[in-house]
């Protein structure tokens, strides 16, 4: 005790540098509570969005795989395999006491072209002439004729801009037919020839238009019921789910938003989004570049705009702006010249009087999307499917790394990615039996090739008659080979079949799996239940490998690792400093205190002494400064626990798994924390400490004079 209070009274009567020392142990101690608490936390919410949104607890694969699992990023070039026997696997793990769910799945990308405004029109023109509605024609046949106008107008405004020598004899042609369509001539002979008319329309002016809507989707292949069921942070939006045995598409809203939606009206949503978030329309440059495109693509608005709805929407935007102005493109840019002041109300206005004219979604729910991409060797294929409606991960609404993963069934992914489902095989099976082809051995390939001594086929089975041959030959005729063949009626009557299958889950089980999910029960550590299934898939000898979802994940599982070097790089650096600057000021303590440890020494204290006191000096270094720093910490953790952090970017959203991250604190990290202050303070003092134990009296007696 007497030790403690010689301690006290030592470091009283240093006060600055103690308060030196002290004031980086306090900081230092800070820091550790804070950081652990930070990654701590941040570590469960990543694992939380990643887990019951994409991964799973534990994901398994083809044991024989080239590449590792990539659940993010980009899906090119990973040669993941198959697993063989899925049902077996499922009924194997299932069957564990640790899993709760085994969820199968395939990873892909796709393309999904959304047809632009001529298009959408004119197939609208058509089903108005079929059906006889002529007011409808009329009001649609003015708008499609403004719309190759503004065209034309387009196109010869860039001609001082283009060398046309160095155009292609196609655009020198398309020129040429936008001029024809743009004139009044062609309109007034539109009566005459209805159907030549949009023929020529069609495919003459539509592909000069603005171009398609190009859709770039990320998507998973699974089981939808099941995966709705075992991913408690799934949730569906808009529509229904994908009915079970049935193909079909659900988009991730945010991407729905992002690559669906009119762009006018999504760049309004943003900007609400940021006004919404403290910016301001005066000074945030982000802001500034999405009212300026607004005002620039104007044409996004017009050119869906027939002349009924030209009228209201001009109507609606001169009331707002107390303008007489009847230029249509001059009221639209000058309602989008938007500011702090007014968004609130424009942006109201636009949705309650625009946006009931305009087609807010290219691909609209319940439309027949068709899904084009490679397959896995390479060859390009479309497979049409219904969107039955969006969905979205809760809490992960802005997150672009969780809205990037959209959902369809896995038969239309095996189509897709080239395998064969149920009815591809049923389909070639028929067709095989229709035409009598068989099965031959290698032994009969060369008989069968080349002749044998099998059956002499009748000449007049395969005669075919010259005139026949000539038709198919003659240069003026030319060859079609879809000739006769109503290829949109087929294309739609396809879709229409793959629509009415329904499958059963044994025929949804039995085709390909790529890779599968597993969700642990409750309470079941993923380190337990990674061993418990491994041990499985070795004892059942079922080829697969198995990984957690981190490993799964691949550097985004990673990033908190990341994170912790850092950090604790950040703290070893500030406590390296702390230490140097505690060990040179107990160095000058020391060298001050000669005569006081000298006195000590004569009067009979030995080294194991004045070596005990100067630990006693480190412990209330310690606990002192220690005890503020852990409290402070402490205060600053459960006040951000309660208010949370707020994610200021998209990016963060993910991390955080929502809006805000509320931190955690346990009491393993204050006792840490003080710990390594404890560690740093006697390692401060060991060189100090010895110093002071070589001290004599005669050196005491010396500084004295």
């Amino acid at each position: 005790m007497v030790l403690f209070r010689i301690a006290l009274r030592n470091l009283w009567s240093h006060k600055t540098k103690t308060l030196i020392v002290g004031g980086l142990l306090v900081f230092g101690t800070l820091l550790v509570v804070l950081g652990q608490s930070l990654l701590t936390t941040l570590d469960q919410s990543m694992a939380r969005s990643i887990v019951n949104s994409v991964a799973g607890h534990l994901q398994v694969y083809a044991a024989d795989a080239k590449d590792n699992l990539a659940l993010f990023g980009s899906f090119e070039g990973t040669e993941i395999g198959q697993i063989k026997d899925f049902p077996r696997v499922r009924k194997v793990l299932e069957g564990l006491p640790e899993v709760q769910a085994v969820i199968p799945m395939g990873i892909d990308s796709a393309v999904v072209f959304g047809g632009n405004v001529l298009d959408v029109k004119l197939e609208q023109l058509r089903a108005a002439e079929k059906q006889g509605d002529h007011a409808r024609s009329h009001a649609l046949r003015n708008h499609v004729r403004r719309i190759v106008v503004m065209l034309h107008q387009e196109l010869k405004n860039l001609n001082g801009l283009v060398d046309k020598a160095k155009l292609t004899e196609e655009t020198r042609q398309g020129l040429v037919d936008v001029e024809r369509a743009a004139a009044k001539e062609f309109w007034d002979s539109y009566e005459t020839d209805v159907l030549g008319h949009l023929e020529f329309l069609e495919n003459k002016i539509a592909p000069m238009a603005l171009g398609e809507d190009m859709i770039f989707l990320r998507y998973i292949g699974t089981d939808t019921n099941r995966y709705a069921k075992a991913f408690d942070l799934f949730e569906m939006v808009d529509g229904q789910p994908i009915p079970a045995g049935k193909r079909g598409f659900l988009f991730n809203k945010l991407t729905y938003e992002e690559q669906v939606k009119h762009k006018t009206a999504r760049r309004l949503d943003r900007m609400r989004d940021r006004l919404a978030g403290g910016f301001q329309l005066a000074t945030d440059d982000e802001l500034k570049n999405w009212r300026k495109l607004n005002k620039d693509q104007h044409k996004e608005i017009t050119y869906q705009l027939d002349d009924d709805s030209a009228a209201a929407v001009r109507k609606a935007l001169q009331a707002e702006l107390k303008s007489s102005e009847t230029d249509l493109v001059k009221l639209i840019v000058a309602f989008m010249d938007m500011n702090d002041q007014n968004f609130a109300r424009r942006y109201k206005l636009f949705y309650e009087t625009v946006v009931p004219h305009l087609n807010l979604y290219s691909v609209k729910i319940g439309d027949t999307l068709t899904l084009r991409g490679l397959t896995a060797s390479g060859y390009p294929t479309s497979v049409p499917v219904t969107l039955y409606g969006t969905f979205r991960f809760r809490s992960l609404d802005k997150s672009a790394v969780s809205g990037a993963a959209n959902l369809t069934d896995l038969n239309t992914f095996r189509d897709l990615y080239g395998f064969m489902s149920a009815d591809r095989k049923k389909e070639l099976e028929a067709l095989e039996a229709k035409s009598g082809v068989r099965a031959i051995s290698r032994d009969e390939a060369e008989a069968a090739l080349f002749g044998g001594e099998g059956e002499e086929v009748a000449p007049e089975a395969v005669a075919v008659t010259p005139t026949a041959v000539e038709a198919a030959l003659d240069p003026t005729e030319g060859f079609d080979e879809f000739a006769g063949v109503d290829m949109a009626t087929g294309a739609k009557t396809h879709g229409a079949s793959l629509a009415d299958l329904t499958y059963t889950q044994a025929q949804t089980d039995g085709g390909v799996v790529r890779n599968a999910a597993i969700m642990l029960k409750p309470g079941v550590a993923v380190a337990d239940g990674l061993r418990a299934v491994t041990l499985a898939v070795e004892r059942e000898k079922l080829g697969l490998k198995v990984v957690d979802w981190r490993k799964a994940s691949g550097l985004i599982g990673d990033f908190v690792w990341v994170i912790y070097v850092i950090l604790f790089t950040a703290i070893f650096v500030i406590f390296i400093v702390a230490l140097v600057i505690i060990n040179n000021s107990m160095v000058m303590a020391t060298m001050e205190r000669v005569r006081e440890i000298g006195t000590m020494r004569a009067i009979g204290a030995q080294r194991t002494e004045i070596l005990k006191m100067f630990a006693a000096e480190a412990v209330v270094l310690g606990t002192v400064f220690g005890a503020v720093g852990v409290g402070l910490g402490a205060a600053i953790v459960g006040t951000l626990g309660y208010v949370g952090i707020p994610a200021y970017v998209d990016q963060m959203v993910f991390l955080f798994a929502g809006p805000r991250l509320h931190l955690l604190l346990s009491p393993t990290h204050l006792l840490f924390a003080w710990a390594i202050v404890y560690v740093v303070a006697a390692l401060s003092t060991i060189y100090p400490a010895y110093l002071a134990t070589r001290i004599t009296p005669l050196q005491a007696m010396q500084d004295a004079e």
